[in-house]
């Protein structure tokens, strides 16, 4: 067997790998939480054609849990009497038009019947949409990763961030969040930043990078901080130059990165415009201005608490930053940038007072930077002896996956690590000393080898329906059957528009954001 033949074509390998998670995480729940305020944007528009969400928080009652009803969140009012909703609006508005097309097809489906949003139908299908997402990103980071160092090691960091990070749970345990749809966005922006971070021309490319940014911002608002890059790469670029060119370049430079941040703004627009509805202007913090603290405060807690800690709760980031130094001393005009973003998503995680981001799994709002976090990681495995380099890629892979099951598999229901003890006012968590937290991960970990269906295939996926509930998964068959169908439809489409395989990804991304960008457009300004 020709092994190079296979990395020409390591996109196999990722579905593959895909399919594999999906038959052992994949998991049809009703959404609950954070999950609900992402999703009623997109279905107060579709289902009622407003931006009221009192009804639409309602309706989650029956199915969303007893102790997220309890919050009644569709009384929590704004200063414009609008029911309040403290999350971003960006994953919603690339869900809108696979909504519709449900919503339109729903009397061929179910002739007769009133349906409010919440039917599996339509959760499903918008979950398995959001999971193949997170693929579409994994295979940008590789393309990203393929540019930078040879093809096994760029090959062998994707795989490994396959399983190493929390995007494991939240594209396939909890889809519905916004984790899988920020880091294809976000691995977007990195893609196409990487096209040009060397050539800064107030160009159409300008545009796109600023769109894409904005549209990053849309989804996670704390991306709005990827415009440090290409603002990175001007000060890097200009800094290279000898005095007379970087005279002459200066005016250029900054025509660059006023397109950028000129197509980002209008993009986040829309944010902003239904901030203005809501709750009466144009920029706030939905959460409080004390939500935020620029000493960044908790950053030692982020990085080392036992309590989802960045280095304890996901190791393969230090790796991962290791390289990214190197790669910043081989290609400063593409490494520095991204140590930048990577520094900056700490510093900025760090400011926030629910630093370990309430009750989740993992550090998971650093998922976003999964494509600098396979090119760091990359750039790490390349950086190593060649006489052990894929060995130690291997070991450390395998290793660093182990860790990250224990915690997937008992990190939750377990505790591992602590719990939140407050969110409201004090916001107080409780946590291990390190050494008890290693100790309860080694424990776990002979579960791999004494009971592997039981560590390994989690609850209510479709292996586990079939092996254990002897049910046969047709519900996630067939939404996973119909998202690929969408997926490949609009593939195909941006292909035809692009002619440009290069840019298939970006322009697909784009074409389905217009119609979610203009629904909520014009209800943001008819409010």
């Amino acid at each position: 067997m020709n092994v190079r033949r296979w990395f020409s074509h390591a996109w196999l390998i990722l579905v593959g790998l895909f399919m594999l998670q999906w038959l052992v995480l994949f998991s049809i729940k009703q959404p609950t939480w954070d999950a609900v305020s992402y999703y009623i944007y997109a279905r107060s528009v579709v289902f009622d054609r407003d931006l009221d969400f009192e009804n639409d928080y309602q309706l989650s009652f029956p199915t969303a849990g007893e102790h997220f009803a309890s919050k009644r969140l569709d009384q929590v009012t704004t200063a414009t009497g609008r029911v309040a909703n403290l999350f971003a609006v960006g994953a919603a508005s690339i869900w809108l038009p696979w909504l519709a097309v449900l919503k339109a097809l729903e009397p061929v489906f179910f002739p007769g019947q009133t349906m409010t949003g919440y039917e599996n139908y339509y959760v499903t299908s918008l979950a398995t949409l959001s999971a193949l997402w997170g693929l579409l990103a994994f295979w940008i980071a590789l393309r990203l990763a393929q540019g930078i160092v040879d093809k096994p090691m760029a090959l062998a960091a994707t795989i490994t961030l396959f399983f190493t990070s929390p995007l494991l749970y939240y594209q396939f345990r909890e889809p519905m969040y916004a984790h899988a749809t920020s880091a294809l966005v976000v691995a977007l922006c990195v893609y196409v930043w990487s096209k040009q971070h060397d050539r800064l021309v107030a160009t159409h490319k300008a545009l796109l990078l600023g769109g894409l940014i904005g549209l990053a911002g849309l989804v996670r608002w704390q991306n709005l901080s990827y415009l440090l890059l290409p603002l990175t790469s001007i000060i890097i670029l200009l800094w290279k130059l000898p005095g007379h060119k970087r005279r002459e370049s200066f005016a250029p430079a900054i025509f660059y990165i006023l397109w950028v941040i000129v197509a980002a703004v209008a993009v986040f627009l829309l944010q902003m415009s239904v901030w203005k509805v809501i709750y009466g202007s144009f920029i706030t913090i939905p959460q409080g201005s004390a939500f935020f603290d620029l000493r960044a405060p908790f950053l030692d807690s982020l990085l080392l608490s036992s309590f989802r800690g960045v280095l304890t709760w996901m190791p393969i980031f230090l790796f991962a930053f290791a390289g990214l130094i190197v790669l910043s001393g081989r290609k400063q005009q593409l490494g520095i940038p991204l140590l930048v973003m990577l520094i900056a998503a700490l510093y900025i995680n760090g400011s926030t007072r629910d630093w370990f981001a309430g009750g989740g799994y993992g550090p998971r709002r650093l998922s976003g930077t999964l494509a600098i976090l396979v090119v760091g990681y990359a750039a790490f495995l390349d950086w190593l002896p060649a006489r052990i380099r894929r060995q130690s890629a291997v070991i450390l892979g395998v290793l660093l996956a182990l860790h990250q099951w224990v915690l997937l598999r008992f990190g939750l229901p377990e505790r591992i690590g602590g719990r939140v003890i407050s969110m409201e006012p004090s916001y107080s968590w409780e946590e291990v000393p390190l050494l008890v937290f290693l100790t309860e991960i080694l424990k776990k970990l002979p579960e791999a080898f004494r009971r592997p269906l039981d560590f390994f295939v989690l609850t209510d996926s479709p292996l586990d329906l079939i092996l254990r509930q002897n049910v046969w998964p047709a519900q996630h068959l067939m939404s996973l059957a119909i998202g690929v169908v969408f997926l490949l439809l609009i593939l195909t489409a941006g292909y035809i528009l692009s002619k440009r395989s290069g840019t298939v990804v970006y322009m697909i991304l784009l074409a389905v954001l217009v119609f979610g960008l203009l629904n909520l457009w014009i209800l943001a300004g008819s409010g």
